[in-house]
């Protein structure tokens, strides 16, 4: 079965082959072989999809970055507080009281 190949430089052949039509990027007519020229073909845009695939891992190495030095900073050894008698405890509130009076007392002396 004859068939027309079509190339994307618009050159047009026919060949032998099970397929009613075909359409190729290069051709012996724009092979820079051929020719001897050389033609930069980027017919899905192969370089632009590299190029934002890179951006992506780049961003999404950073987020992992900072995602992993957040977890790492949130994680900190946690201190063991002594535990203490019922008799240190009133000392503490007591201590607590005096220095609120304290404070309390200088403001009502300039009220007056």
């Amino acid at each position: 079965m004859d068939t027309k190949v079509t190339c994307v430089c618009g050159n047009t052949f026919t060949t032998i082959s099970t397929l009613p039509a075909i359409q190729v990027d290069i051709c012996g007519a724009c092979h820079p072989l051929y020719t001897g020229t050389q033609k930069l073909i980027d017919t899905e845009g192969r370089i632009d999809k590299f190029h934002k695939k890179a951006k992506k891992t780049e961003v999404k190495k950073e987020q992992q970055e900072i995602i992993r030095k957040a977890k790492k900073d949130k994680v900190k050894p946690v201190e063991i507080k002594k535990q203490t008698s019922l008799k240190e405890m009133l000392k503490q509130i007591k201590e607590e009281e005096k220095t609120a009076e304290e404070t309390q007392t200088p403001d009502k002396q300039t009220n007056e």
